[in-house]
């Protein structure tokens, strides 16, 4: 009767056992399927054969920011059988724009979507890319007196009148002296956004002093020197300094932080990094903007794929431009 017992217990102890190893070794088969297939799809994606090239040229001054669009755009550019792929052109790499605009053209690339910024030469390429039948939206800044195809981004106007605003609600009976931080060549007397800034200016007080200031560098060392030179300067720093681009708001903040200005100086930055965001949120920066990523991203294919598909495209998509202020300060 005890070895009937026994040889039962180790008869379910075997069944059980079984089941166990049935149920393993089904997830380790269906884990390895799953994989294999992933795997595969990789590969099929990989191996896909697009209709169209497409080139994106930016650079690292707004890095948070064309991180964020290529990722999008490059999903959209999938949807709509095309590849995308992205060029920087800046310090960290060995090409300027102007190169990898001749090095897309003569791949006969099938558009290309750029960060204009007014570099010497860059006008006479997108011509050239659209003489040999190659589009280029122009993202961030407009190149008005080129070839381009369509405009990606809010213009000098709209721009400049957002930060007239922040910069009029800054000034106060101090102020005396403001400081635009440019990152492109422009005409003072026929650049709308510094004469929104003048304006807002102006209309607070009279006598204050509005200039720019270009930044325009290979090397962040010289970005980072210059606005460190304008901290050291035997005037001192201007009460209120715009930034356009991510670098020089990094770099304003860091010299005031550094040069112990804090509470003197009023940053009106660019760009929604970390750190940007870290230091509004704590009331170092006064106010940050950003263009909407996910709109330019979405326009510029967009742009590209009607004029491959009807031959043209709208001139200007206009984003939206996102202000982020520092928070009220406590009583």
């Amino acid at each position: 009767m005890q070895r009937r017992k026994t040889f039962s217990i180790e008869i379910v102890l075997m069944v059980l056992s079984l089941a166990v190893f049935g149920l393993f070794l089904g997830a380790v088969l269906i884990y390895y399927d799953n994989m294999f297939r992933s795997i595969d799809m990789k590969e099929e994606k990989l191996n896909r054969a697009y209709a169209k090239q497409y080139e994106m040229i930016v650079d690292n001054r707004n890095s948070s920011l064309w991180g964020e669009v290529y990722g999008l755009a490059k999903e959209k550019a999938a949807l709509n059988d095309a590849y995308l792929n992205i060029r920087r052109a800046d310090w960290s790499t060995e090409y300027d724009k102007t190169e990898s605009m001749d090095m897309c053209i003569a791949a006969k690339v099938d558009g290309i979507i750029l960060e204009y910024n007014g570099e010497a030469g860059l006008t006479e390429k997108i011509n050239e890319a659209a003489e040999q039948g190659i589009p280029v939206i122009t993202i961030m800044n407009d190149p008005n007196k080129s070839s381009r195809q369509s405009f990606v981004g809010v213009n000098d106007y709209q721009m400049g009148h957002a930060y007239g605003t922040q910069v009029a609600r800054l000034i106060d009976e101090n102020t005396e002296d403001i400081l635009i931080l440019s990152n492109r060549e422009r005409e003072l007397d026929k650049n709308q956004l510094y004469s929104q800034i003048y304006n807002a200016a102006a209309g607070k007080n009279g006598t204050i002093k509005v200039r720019e200031q270009n930044l325009i560098s290979k090397n962040q060392f010289d970005v980072e020197e210059a606005v460190r030179n304008i901290f050291q300067s035997a005037d001192g720093p201007p009460e209120i300094i715009v930034c356009l681009d991510e670098v020089t708001t990094v770099c304003a903040y860091q010299a005031m932080v550094d040069f112990n200005m804090v509470g003197e100086v009023s940053i009106i930055g660019y760009d929604a990094s970390d750190s940007i965001l870290d230091a509004v949120e704590k009331g170092l920066i006064a106010v940050t903007f950003t263009m909407d990523a996910e709109q330019i991203a979405e326009y510029s294919i967009e742009a590209l794929t009607e004029y491959w598909e009807i031959g043209r495209s709208n001139t200007y998509y206009t984003v939206d431009l996102n202000v982020i202020p520092a928070p009220p300060l406590k009583e």
